[in-house]
């Protein structure tokens, strides 16, 4: 295991400064690899030189210093803590990474589980058993050095990987790569460099320093050149075909499974039975849309929130808020249900990895956002950001919000245009004949027939 670095400068007059801000990157970096450090620099002219240590960088920072130079163009850098499987008791400086081939440079996060198979069917030559060795001379042998042609020969290997690339010949840019192993970007405008390592607190950047800092999309390969510009393919290209739709039979997540259902989805909607108060009635609406959509339904049966306690959407949870006839139980989180929507996408994910979907779909709105913090844009943001490291190797899952920018009317609008099973939703929290009409879903639910000057076609024991 590693953290790879790398930096493309695009002012070498100022080597200096960036190689300070090197050192301290590859110091911070420690926290992922302790065992040895290596720094190679290619020179406008495509020349090389290099500095490997087996220790630490802070314990060898006089190492770090003298490396650039003013013709320096490309550094690809790396820490590297050794895997109990790859162990090397008399490490030399051929066991330290970054690795030298004929023309390509190669810094490597990961396990790269096929490199004997690799060594063997392609007839490479590396001089250390460490499996990342592998790569130069994989690439110098079948890499044409166009990012479509690296991100083919990435599908020749096994494991797991972010690899950072600079190109002897082409010394103007460099290249990443990465399946779910972290990489992160950062365009320093006052250094004139663009720098790459492993996770963003090695940058050390603070909250008023002038640069721009991203993190880089799992499963692609990016080409960033000293234009600057840059050039990102995903590593495969997915079907999109088939959604996972998390639906309680209510508005939200209807108009949700009906839009992917019309764009093109196979869908398949996944109800939880969790003893709340409204259970039954929303398990009989969720198959009665599933039977009017004509997709297949699954059902999760759990007590797992019983442990939770007090919460009031739950049976024997105490009494549903239906104060000011629905305003204020519709704006406040009276009904939070603790990681209710956290573990249903965790649920939700487990099964779409196994079952070979290729999105999870939720209802998740504007509107409900107000008062729900599992309902924000910005929590199914931060679990799209997730997923790849959630699922196994090459299993990609989206997270999907369909209807996230909506609030509510306009999702009974989009709803009425895409002819979704409205009249067979269930959206109140009480479970009985009728909608009770008082709660906060009904209150909302009423006002957005009403701005739609439609009327509402369930039944309602108030309707006022």
């Amino acid at each position: 295991m590693c953290s790879v670095t790398g930096v493309l400068l695009l002012d070498p007059r100022k080597y200096s400064e960036v190689e300070a801000r090197l050192a301290e990157i590859l110091i911070r970096a420690e926290d992922r690899g302790r065992d040895s450090f290596g720094i190679v620099t290619i020179s406008s002219k495509g020349e090389i030189s290099q500095v490997k240590v087996v220790g630490r960088p802070s314990l060898n920072k006089e190492k770090l210093m003298g490396v650039l130079s003013p013709d320096t163009k490309v550094v690809v850098a790396n820490n590297r803590a050794e895997p109990t499987t790859e162990f090397v008791k008399f490490k030399t400086e051929r066991d330290v990474q970054p690795f030298v081939g004929n023309r390509f440079v190669v810094s490597h996060n990961g396990i790269i589980a096929n490199d004997l198979e690799l060594e063997k069917r392609l007839e490479l030559k590396r001089d250390t058993r460490i499996d990342s060795a592998v790569l130069p001379p994989l690439l110098d042998k079948r890499w044409d050095g166009s990012l479509e042609g690296l991100r083919d020969l990435l599908n020749l290997m096994k494991g797991s990987f972010a690899l950072v690339i600079g190109d002897r010949e082409r010394p103007d840019r460099i290249f990443l790569a990465q399946n779910f192993k972290p990489l992160y970007m950062a365009y320093d405008v006052s250094l004139k460099a663009v720098f790459f390592t492993s996770l963003d607190d090695y940058f050390g950047v603070g909250p008023f320093d002038p640069v721009n800092m991203r993190k880089l999309d799992p499963y692609t390969v990016v080409e960033v050149t000293d234009a600057p510009s840059l050039r990102t393919l995903q590593l495969q290209e997915y079907r999109k075909k088939r959604a996972l739709v998390v639906a309680s039979g209510g508005l939200d997540s209807t108009v949700a499974a009906t839009k992917v259902l019309r764009e093109g989805y196979e869908v398949t909607l996944l109800h939880f039975n969790y003893h709340h108060k409204a259970e039954e009635k929303e398990r009989e609406a969720v198959r009665r849309i599933a039977e009017f959509l004509h997709v297949d339904l699954m059902e999760v049966n759990t007590d797992l929130f019983s442990m939770v306690g007090n919460a009031t959407l739950l049976k024997g949870g105490g009494e549903i808020v239906k104060e000011r006839r629905g305003e204020e139980g519709a704006e406040f989180a009276h009904e939070w249900v603790p990681a209710r929507n956290s573990i249903f996408f965790t649920v939700a994910l487990a099964i779409a990895e196994s079952k070979g979907y290729d999105a999870v779909v939720s209802g998740v709105n504007l509107e409900e956002a107000g008062a729900y913090p599992d309902n924000e844009m910005e929590f199914v943001r931060m679990f799209q950001k997730l997923a790849p490291y959630a699922v196994g190797p090459n299993k990609r899952v989206e997270i999907l919000m369909p209807v996230g920018n909506l609030v509510k009317h306009e999702i009974v609008k989009l709803g009425l245009e895409i002819g979704a099973p409205l009249h067979l939703t269930w959206s109140c929290y009480e479970g009985g004949s009728k909608h009770c009409g008082r709660c906060g879903p009904c209150y909302m639910r009423k006002t957005a027939f009403r701005i739609n000057g439609v009327e509402d076609p369930v039944e309602y024991e108030d309707r006022d």
